[in-house]
């Protein structure tokens, strides 16, 4: 295909204003309409008006207000996954420290009896020796031997991405002991939490989640959970790992993770439906966000 000349015009808040109104969008509070457009942006906002237009106008009765209360929505259901994840990542971290400091100690890292490559361990050593994060320097600038710091310095000044990796490279008998404490198996962690770094990057760059297809790294389906991994792509299917992560981790429930999912899906915009975001229609009633998970471990 033909590639065109791109001859869109730069436009000022009051001509994008003029612009939506010809587009049928109802516009009542035009100061608030100003605000955001200088604040937030029409094009941030302009993946939000797709699902309220026909064609190249707005659907009947579609406000400017629709348009940003998605935003929120949006927002909203972005920030409570990175705090599903950060409650993830942090609890990784301890059990790698723990567990594999136990077997090999603070240094276990520097052998590759623990890691399935050689290639692992320089990769995690490479963290030690070039890392600029304040733990790291503190570390060189105290001690001589090892030159490297111990676990807990390069996990804190690792990434989601960087720990979940750490944990793929382990031989499988240490992931497995690692996957014991989350009740599930090797083959699972590693596919979920490679999938939740991913998320967390999409949530951090603000992307549009709650009905967007996400095709990279999907989670790996868990036999008794398949009902709910099934189809992979969607929203919901990461809501869904990161509940059964939860569950174990917040085991009595004092953070209320899945209290503040539900309360913004029931308070969700007249625009928004469960069902693009791939939320089953019994969702609330299944075994997953309403039984306390056993210790028997999840087949793969």
């Amino acid at each position: 295909m033909a590639r065109r000349r791109f001859e869109k015009p730069a436009r000022s808040t009051v001509q994008l204003i003029a612009f939506l109104r010809e587009k049928g969008l109802t516009i009542q509070d035009e100061q608030f309409a100003t605000h955001c457009l200088q604040y937030i942006g029409y094009y941030r906002l302009k993946i939000y008006t797709r699902p309220l237009e026909t064609g190249k106008r707005f659907n009947e009765g579609v406000t400017f207000e629709d348009i940003v209360n998605l935003y929120d929505f949006d927002r909203k259901l972005r920030l409570l996954c990175l705090d599903a994840i950060e409650r993830i990542e942090v609890a990784l971290r301890a059990h790698i420290i723990n567990i594999m400091g136990a077997h090999g100690g603070p240094h276990f890292y520097y052998h590759s009896e623990y890691f399935r490559s050689p290639e692992a361990v320089a990769k995690v050593k490479k963290l030690g020796d070039e890392g600029k994060h304040l733990s790291i320097i503190h570390y060189k600038n105290q001690y001589e031997i090892p030159l490297l710091p111990p676990i807990w310095c390069l996990t804190e000044a690792s990434t989601f991405g960087t720990i979940s990796m750490i944990y793929a490279d382990l031989k499988p008998r240490f992931r497995k002991e690692i996957a014991r404490e989350f009740s599930l198996s090797d083959k699972l962690c590693v596919s979920w939490f490679k999938s939740l770094s991913t998320l967390r990057n999409f949530c951090a760059h603000h992307w549009r989640l709650w009905n967007a297809e996400l095709i990279v790294n999907k989670p790996r389906q868990a036999r008794n959970y398949l009902d709910d991994l099934q189809p992979n792509g969607t929203c919901y299917a990461r809501l869904a790992v990161m509940q059964i992560l939860l569950k174990k981790i917040d085991h009595d429930g004092r953070y209320g993770w899945s209290k503040r999912l539900e309360d913004l899906i029931n308070t969700r915009p007249r625009m928004v439906s469960i069902s693009a975001m791939g939320f089953p229609d019994d969702w609330k009633d299944r075994p997953l966000w309403n039984q306390e998970l056993t210790t028997q471990q999840i087949n793969s």
